[in-house]
């Protein structure tokens, strides 16, 4: 029961994360960069934080006996995901959540989960469990390559659409729509380095377990650091673009409240899908940090997908995008038993070890 209840957690964590950028559309009054350094100070400082002190004790007493050398490890990771998370961002500025959340993530799942089964044990990929795992992440990219089909049609719709109503060389929206590719691919690449930090910090999660922290809250304490190395690449990027674009006053204009509680929500609703799902992975057995990445990361994909379409990013779309679109969330929702199947055998495996 303890494995289902961790693959469910998991999905939830996906569900919130496929949901955190919906805040993003109702900040008209800010600039893009505005709206992400609050969401980032929300969520990969503040919110992380209060978490960590809050359920794991003696938190400094955690880091020296963890040591400086594995701390600044998941640091660098978090740093080269901050990377990642910007360029998410900017993608969905330029392709929206329907696409760019399919092709950042769908590579994100292919090496985070793949790639941490093989450094776990590699002759697990050959077992039953993990070549069900494969199987699952397979059927994952078959559907993100049907989401991101979609998309493409979708966005050729809407350039022709444009330039004939705008008198524009097709070749200038173009030009955003192969740059919005070319950031949800770079961010995809480097996406996983926060799962790898999950992977290769449990230096921190077993002190934190010897100071007396519950099981499933062990993970609190690795998560700060990664995140806290995010945060200041977020941080450097987003000042950037304040001075240039002559951004930073929209954050005193009137009427700018409202924004400042929708980045701020973004941050929790971030925040909460991290924390539970570091949760559920641990729940899902030794390979839950493998198997629990590719089910995470399809939830957001799948739940994100439908935001795209209730939100209306597909409203002008023709039948035919919309119908693949639609087949690319029903195969991305048939993953979830191959992967849930994957991580049973896994769990039999474990326990018919002496």
């Amino acid at each position: 029961m303890t494995p289902i209840l961790g693959l469910l957690l998991v999905v939830s964590a996906g569900a919130l994360n496929g949901t955190y950028a919906l805040p993003l559309k109702a900040t008209k009054r800010w600039a893009w960069e505005n709206t992400w350094l609050v969401y980032s100070a929300v969520g990969m400082v503040a919110a992380g934080w209060a978490v960590a002190w809050t359920t794991v004790p003696h938190l400094a007493a955690v880091y020296a006996a963890a040591g400086t050398a594995v701390i600044a490890m998941v640091f660098l990771f978090g740093m080269l995901w901050g990377v990642a998370n910007f360029l998410f961002g900017l993608g969905i500025d330029m392709l929206g959540i329907s696409l760019a959340f399919p092709l950042t993530i769908g590579l994100s799942l292919a090496l985070g989960s793949l790639l941490t089964l093989a450094a776990k044990d590699p002759a697990a990929l050959l077992s039953a469990g993990g070549m069900a795992t494969v199987a699952g992440v397979a059927v994952i990219v078959a559907g993100v390559i049907l989401c991101a089909i979609a998309g493409v049609e979708r966005d050729r719709q809407e350039v022709r659409a444009t330039a004939a109503a705008e008198s524009l060389p097709e070749r200038r929206p173009r030009r955003r729509l192969v740059l919005g590719l070319a950031v949800a691919i770079a961010s995809g690449l480097f996406d996983p380095m926060l799962n790898f930090a999950f992977q290769f910090g449990g230096r921190i999660e077993s002190a934190a377990a010897a100071q007396g922290a519950h099981p499933l809250a062990c993970s609190d304490a690795l998560w700060v650091w990664p995140l806290l190395g995010s945060f200041v690449v977020n941080l450097a990027y987003c000042s950037f673009l304040l001075t240039r674009n002559r951004t930073w006053r929209r954050y005193w204009e009137p009427g700018s409240s409202s924004h400042w509680a929708l980045g701020a929500l973004m941050g929790v609703i971030w925040m909460a899908s991290i924390t539970l799902y570091g949760r559920g992975a641990s729940l899902m057995g030794g390979y839950g940090k493998s198997v629990g990445w590719a089910v995470f990361y399809c939830a957001i994909i799948l739940f994100s997908g439908l935001w795209g379409i209730v939100c209306g990013e597909w409203r002008t779309a023709r039948r035919r995008p919309v119908q693949t679109m639609l087949a690319g969330l029903a195969v991305l929702a048939a993953a979830f038993v191959v992967l849930g199947y994957g991580n049973y055998l896994f769990q039999l495996a474990e326990d018919a070890t002496p």
